[in-house]
């Protein structure tokens, strides 16, 4: 499948179903730098993400420098055969947002709550964008952690690979379930 960049500019202008539809991961991106302050838009938008209890645990690390990307993705590990991406989002969860042992996995799911917001945020913006895992050996995680200085309190929810893009950007055609055929309905 081809997107194309003309295709993006009223990105503003459509409903959410309309913009969910035509989203799609992009690994491939324009040599445009993108600004922290273009990602911190999209940020602001996704700020309205709920979370439980409105703890609002994410925190969201923009990293634009040119020589950490390079050090931080063959750490992820799933960039491999790609060129740098522009821009790198990485999203943690800050525990010190919960109560006790019984919320230690509520960060996750707060912390992919919000990737999904801002993934649309920068869709919304124009921007191209990939979500990473960072499910991580223990050696790799500690590696990302040391190079961003990250506090023993944050843990790891997802990159956000963010540039701008191409022309034309070749993208996978994943085939989607039908909504009847996960949905089972208690009456």
């Amino acid at each position: 499948m081809t997107i194309k960049a003309a295709d993006k500019t009223h990105n503003a202008e459509l409903t959410y179903s309309q913009l969910s539809q035509a989203r799609h991961s992009v690994r491939e991106f324009s040599d445009e730098p993108v600004s922290a302050e273009d990602i911190e838009q999209a940020v602001a938008i996704a700020m309205r993400t709920p979370s439980v209890c409105n703890r609002q645990p994410t925190r969201v690390h923009i990293i634009a420098n040119a020589d950490l990307i390079a050090k931080l993705m063959p750490l992820q590990g799933g960039f491999r055969g790609y060129k740098m991406p522009p821009a790198l989002i990485l999203l943690t969860a800050d525990n010190q947002a919960f109560m006790n042992q019984d919320e230690r996995n509520e960060g996750y799911t707060d912390g992919e709550l919000f990737g999904m917001s801002l993934l649309l945020a920068l869709e919304e913006q124009q921007l191209a964008a990939c979500p990473l895992n960072t499910m991580l050996p223990m050696k790799r995680d500690e590696a990302t952690r040391k190079l961003l200085n990250l506090p023993d309190s944050e843990f790891l929810v997802m990159y956000i690979a963010v540039g701008h893009f191409l022309p034309e950007v070749e993208t996978c055609m994943s085939k989607r379930f039908d909504a009847e055929s996960i949905v089972t309905v208690h009456a």
